[in-house]
């Protein structure tokens, strides 16, 4: 019996956005008692296994996140961290969005990305492979068919939430105390203004790298450059554990 052209399957259902020519086609998938997300941009062909007990879907193409939320934005003892891991492009809007009971360690990043300029992801390469492993709240998606893949998760087992200040509050450690409260947001605003003043200085050293060395640069350019690298490093790791 022919299905109604309305109708989506469950293959269909879980196809991720991708652009035509990929070998390897982004997915979300579930099965016996786990969701894992197939990402090959990111982590080749290690799926990124998570309980479906441990996540909560929205579909955000027919729901977008209420802009008048009554409750204040909580102060989360961690930094939340959601990155929109996009499968076409960087300027493209995330239709779906993922939330983890308690943080999940994101699978060994692959170093294209890692290294890709229009990528902002709060994790990398190493920190990904590091014994400590590197841990996100959620992640936003842009699915072929967000509806549908939402109600394939929580067919299997998977909780939807509607307000996102009210899921924090019952899932994550809230500080309370102002004092704390006023500490913590300073603590995390000076390490955001720490990673863009390394952002500042990375750009320029890049693109004046070629002006500056060219093919036979002095021994002094090389080395200054050198320093700028390992500098804009270390302000970028210094500035991430500030932000936490």
């Amino acid at each position: 019996m022919p299905r109604k052209s309305d109708e989506v399957t469950p293959a269909e259902a879980t196809r991720l956005k991708a652009y035509w020519y990929a070998v390897r086609k982004p997915r979300v998938v579930h099965e016996a008692g786990v969701v894992s997300l197939v990402l090959p941009g990111y982590f080749g062909g290690r799926p990124w296994s998570i309980p479906v007990d441990r996540v909560a879907v929205r579909d955000l193409s027919s729901a977008p996140l209420p802009e008048d939320i009554p409750e204040p934005e909580p102060v989360l003892a961690r930094q939340v961290t959601i990155p929109y891991l996009f499968t076409t492009g960087p300027l493209t809007l995330p239709n779906l969005l993922l939330m983890f009971t308690e943080p999940q360690r994101v699978p060994p990043l692959r170093l294209g990305p890692a290294m890709a300029p229009n990528s902002d992801l709060p994790f990398g390469y190493f920190s990904t492979r590091a014994e400590r492993g590197a841990y996100v709240d959620g992640v936003k998606l842009r699915a072929e068919n967000p509806s549908g893949l939402e109600r394939l998760l929580l067919a299997a087992g998977t909780t939807r939430f509607e307000d996102p200040v009210r899921w924090l509050h019952r899932h994550r450690q809230v500080i309370t105390d102002a004092a704390d409260q006023e500490r913590i947001t300073r603590r995390r605003v000076v390490g955001h203004r720490i990673q863009l003043a390394a952002a500042f200085v990375w750009v320029p050293a890049v693109i004046g790298e070629e002006a500056l060395i060219g093919e036979d640069g002095p021994l002094w350019a090389i080395l200054l450059l050198l320093a700028v690298i390992v500098g804009t490093l270390g302000l970028s790791v210094v500035g991430g554990r500030r932000a936490r």
